[in-house]
């Protein structure tokens, strides 16, 4: 079945009753297209749909107690914030369209990125 029958305009399922695992699917899918976290690594904007070309989001957590902070104009990423949290700690690599940039921030200290860091 479509998403589009199977989803409300605001992406919470429709399936009677009430499927919270749905609807938090969703969500982690959405997250998942625009950060991805693993081994290490912060992938930006992995999986950007074409229809979305500006937008942003705040305060996504990617593995290793990092938050993470996004905007991007034309499909393209203008600004990454990453924070380490208080548990963080060795060098994280972030990585854009292939491209990778290895940080090591201190806890609780934000590095600001954007396209042409990359």
């Amino acid at each position: 079945m479509p998403v589009s029958r199977s989803t409300l305009d605001n992406l919470w399922d429709n399936h009677p009753p009430f499927q919270i695992d749905g609807n938090f699917g969703a969500t982690a899918a959405v997250a998942e297209m625009l950060l991805h976290s693993h081994n290490e690594e912060i992938k930006l904007l992995p999986a950007l749909p074409p229809k979305w070309s500006t937008g942003s989001i705040k305060g996504l957590r990617a593995r290793g107690d990092y938050t993470v902070d996004i905007s991007w104009n034309g499909g393209q990423l203008t600004k990454a914030t990453i924070t380490a949290g208080e548990k963080s700690s060795g060098p994280i690599s972030i990585n854009y369209r292939g491209k990778k940039k290895t940080l090591t921030p201190k806890p609780g200290e934000s590095t600001i990125l954007s396209a042409k860091d990359f």
